[in-house]
């Protein structure tokens, strides 16, 4: 089964960002290439290789800080992406409760001591009790856990000032212990919207706890560049404690993956959420996978 689906250079133009001078400069092979010979290379080899399209691709240079801007970060767990005076934290666990989830994980002490305070506990992880304004919201490998992506969405826009963005890195699928699992659909974004789903779903409990593979990064790219990707047998007594699991739950929120996303889909839905005006943002920038990791970096703009 082919892990990539084939971009055309008018899907990648419209999709993903790419730096000329950075793709040209950083690959040997490429050189001589002029932008429209560039566009087509990262369309037909570079997107499926893992090329770095631009640093704003890696993790450590999406992130940039700026003095006079604030931030809110969503969801810092254990090790915020960022530290400072003007950035502020949103979480389902006070420090307190980070602190003694870290110990019963066995983290180690300096990462313990390390735990920073919580500005706003949130035990549903909405954000209606934030009534601040903020440059830029970030968050990391959050955003696969929204029950309803759409309201999440328009949630982090509402503590936006205007010109503002959300920056986010998500886990790529084909490349993470969803590799598996097919990437989601425009049409389960707004269904879940409009059903207005609190909770993820029998459906959802079982893909994560059941369907999903090992979390290899460096494999999963060997098997994509082969083409292909093994098919996993069904482990019945996965299945039977996913099933089991939700039962006993009893209508309360379990913590699994909701979505799977490639840098492609994921653009793709955004733009189109935001033309058929279900998002209040202007305009999404994406960047591709990097080979070896993981995720990608994607921006969305009020």
């Amino acid at each position: 089964m082919a892990v990539f689906e084939k971009l055309s250079v008018d899907a990648v133009k419209k999709l993903l960002k790419i730096d000329y001078e950075y793709y040209r400069n950083n690959h040997d092979d490429l050189i001589a290439f002029d932008n429209s010979k560039l566009l087509e290379h990262y369309a037909d080899y570079g997107y499926a290789e893992g090329r770095i399209p631009s640093p704003l691709a890696l993790r450590e240079n999406f992130f940039n800080t700026f003095e006079e801007s604030t931030y809110l970060e969503i969801g810092p767990f254990f090790t915020p992406i960022m530290r400072g005076k003007n950035i502020k934290y949103v979480d389902v666990l006070s420090q307190k409760q980070l602190k003694k989830r870290a110990k019963d994980l066995k983290v180690s002490q300096d990462i313990i001591d390390s735990i920073t305070k919580i500005d706003f506990v949130t035990k549903d992880g909405t954000l209606g009790l934030i009534n601040e304004k903020f440059d830029t919201v970030i968050s990391s490998h959050n955003l696969e856990h929204q029950v309803n992506l759409i309201s999440h969405l328009n949630e982090v826009s509402r503590l936006l000032k205007l010109g503002g963005s959300y920056k986010m890195v998500v886990p790529d699928c084909a490349f993470c212990f969803d590799a598996t699992i097919k990437p989601s659909m425009i049409s389960e974004v707004i269904s879940k919207s409009l059903n207005q789903d609190k909770i993820h779903s029998l459906e959802k409990v079982i893909e994560h706890r059941a369907l999903t593979d090992h979390n290899d990064s460096a494999l999963h790219w060997e098997d994509s560049l082969k083409g292909f990707k093994p098919y996993n047998l069904i482990d019945v007594s996965r299945v039977s404690f996913a099933i089991k699991e939700f039962k006993e739950a009893n209508g309360e929120y379990i913590d699994v993956h909701s979505w799977q996303f490639r840098p492609h889909t994921l653009s793709d839905i955004l733009q189109s959420l935001i033309e058929l005006k279900l998002i209040e943002f202007s305009s999404v920038s994406c960047y591709g996978s990097v080979y070896g990791r993981c995720e990608f970096c994607i921006e969305l703009f009020k």
